[in-house]
């Protein structure tokens, strides 16, 4: 009866994760190179290595930098540059640090893709990234 049981729940979990993988493979598909900047709210730093922009008209955009960010978290603020009006994936983040009460550039982050994501997913990822914590 446990083997019954034991195989359930490796068929359950196979399941679900073939659709976690199904899942990102679309993300990876959908995802965009540049985002206008003209429609971002706001940039949300979720950990050392993602980032959510919250577009306006509800759009939200995960960024999976391709590498840990030094200094980046949630209590620090961001600065970019960019010489188009569109934000690209390799175009570089900033951390701000505070020193005597003014900003000073910290570690600098190259962007990756723009992967679309809805304010449920945004939410579900978000959980994740603090179960792992």
């Amino acid at each position: 009866m446990r083997s019954f049981y034991r195989l359930a729940v490796t068929a359950i979990l196979g399941t679900l994760l073939a659709a976690g993988f199904a899942r990102a493979e679309e993300s990876a598909a959908e995802a965009e190179k540049c985002i206008p900047i003209t429609r971002i709210d706001s940039i949300e730093v979720l950990d050392k290595q993602h980032l959510l922009f919250k577009m306006q008209g509800k759009k939200n955009y995960l960024n999976t930098l391709p590498n840990s960010c030094p200094g980046l978290n949630r209590n620090k603020p961001i600065m970019y540059k960019t010489s188009i009006s569109q934000l690209c994936s390799l175009d570089v983040v900033t951390v701000l640090e505070t020193y005597g009460g003014g900003y000073y550039p910290g570690g600098s982050c190259g962007l990756g893709t723009f992967a679309p994501m809805t304010d449920e997913e945004a939410k579900a990822f978000k959980a994740s990234l603090k179960k792992a914590d």
